[in-house]
C-alpha cells in the first residue's frame, strides 16, 4: 500500500514536470516532446527504484527532476539551436522578449485609442496606422536592446547559471495538458477591459471643454457602475496574469469562472437598461446609441463570456476526471 502511494506521487511530479515544460514548447512539438519526456523520466524513476532495492521517495523524485534542469531550459534543448543568445539563457531571453512586445504593444494601444476616442473628428484608420508604426518602431529598438544585453551576459566569463537554484516544489500544477493560453487573446482582453475601465471612470474622457467631450449615465447605469468596476478590474488582473504566465491551473480556472459567472448577471442587467449613457461634444451635439444596438452589443459580449464559461467548465471537468483516475 505505501509502495503504491509512493508511486503515485512519483507519477504526480513527473506529470507536473511534463505539463510545465510543454508550455514553453510550440503547438507542433508539445504532445511528441512532452510523451518522450515524460517516458524517459518513468525509465529514470525505474532505474532509481532498482538501484535502491525500494520505491523512490518524493523527495529523491524531486532530486531527480532538479537534475534533470528547469522545465524552461529542458524546453529550449529541444528546439533549434541559437548562436547570438547562448542556449542556457535563451528560455530566459525569450520570455523577457515577449513581455517586453506585449507591454510596447498594449501601452502603445491604449494611447492610440484614448486619443481616437477624445479627437473632435477621429480617423479610425489613421488610429490604426499610427498604432501599427509606432509599435514597429518601439518593437525594433526594443528587440535590439535585449538581445544586445542577453548577448553581453551569455559572453560574460563571470556567467551564472540562472537556473542554479530553481526548487521542483515550485512548479504549478498545469492544468490542460499544458497546453498554453493564446497571448494574443489575453492581450487583446487586457487592452479592451483596461481602456472600458479608463473610459467609464472618466481618467481619459473628462468633462469639460480641454477634451471635447462629456459623459453622462444614466440612472440605472450608474447604479451598477460599482459593480462593473468590480468585474472589469477582475477581468483586467486576470489577463494579465495569463500574459506573464499563459497556462491554467485549477484555482484560476475556477476564478476566471466565477467572474465569467459574475460578468453573466451584470450583462443581464445591463440588456434591459436604455438608454445607458450619452456623449456631448463641444458643439453641442448629443449622441447615445440606439436600444437595437446597444442590445446587439451587449448580446455578443454576453455570447463570448459564455463561450470562455464554456470552455473553462470543460477543461476543469478534465481536470477533476484525471484527478479521480488517479
Amino acid at each position: 500500500m505505501m509502495e503504491k502511494q509512493f508511486e503515485e506521487h512519483s507519477m504526480d511530479w513527473l506529470q507536473r514536470y511534463v505539463d510545465n515544460v510543454r508550455t514553453y514548447l510550440p503547438a507542433r512539438l508539445r504532445e511528441d516532446v512532452g510523451n518522450e519526456l515524460y517516458s524517459g523520466l518513468q525509465d529514470q524513476c525505474d532505474e532509481l527504484q532498482e538501484s535502491l532495492g525500494r520505491a523512490p521517495t518524493e523527495d529523491e523524485v524531486l532530486v531527480l527532476l532538479k537534475e534533470k534542469g528547469h522545465p524552461m531550459a529542458v524546453a529550449a534543448g529541444y528546439q533549434s539551436r541559437r548562436t547570438l543568445v547562448s542556449e542556457s539563457l535563451f528560455p530566459v531571453y525569450l520570455q523577457v522578449l515577449k513581455w517586453t512586445l506585449m507591454v510596447i504593444a498594449v501601452v502603445s494601444a491604449i494611447d492610440v485609442v484614448a486619443s481616437f476616442a477624445s479627437s473632435a473628428e477621429p480617423n479610425l484608420i489613421g488610429a490604426a496606422i499610427s498604432w501599427l508604426a509606432g509599435l514597429y518602431e518601439s518593437g525594433i529598438h526594443s528587440f535590439a536592446w535585449v538581445t544586445l544585453v542577453f548577448y553581453l551576459v551569455g559572453e560574460s566569463q563571470n556567467y551564472r547559471k540562472v537556473f542554479a537554484n530553481w526548487n521542483p516544489r515550485s512548479l504549478p500544477r498545469i492544468a490542460d495538458g499544458g497546453r498554453r493560453i493564446q497571448r494574443f487573446d489575453s492581450a487583446v482582453e487586457f487592452v479592451v477591459t483596461l481602456l472600458a475601465l479608463a473610459w467609464l471612470n472618466d481618467i481619459w474622457l473628462l468633462p469639460g471643454p480641454s477634451v471635447g467631450a462629456a459623459l453622462t449615465f444614466s440612472g440605472a447605469f450608474g447604479a451598477l457602475l460599482p459593480w462593473l468596476n468590480i468585474a472589469l478590474a477582475g477581468s483586467v488582473l486576470m489577463s494579465l496574469v495569463t500574459l506573464l504566465s499563459p497556462y491554467w491551473t485549477q484555482p484560476r480556472l475556477l476564478i476566471d469562472i466565477g467572474l465569467n459567472i459574475y460578468w453573466l448577471v451584470l450583462l443581464a442587467l445591463l440588456i434591459n437598461i436604455f438608454p445607458p449613457f450619452s456623449i456631448t461634444w463641444n458643439g453641442g451635439e448629443n449622441w447615445q446609441p440606439n436600444q437595437a444596438s446597444w442590445q446587439v452589443g451587449v448580446g455578443i459580449v454576453t455570447a463570448i463570456t459564455a463561450w470562455d464559461l464554456l470552455k473553462n467548465l470543460r477543461v476543469l471537468m478534465r481536470v477533476w476526471a484525471e484527478q479521480r483516475a488517479l
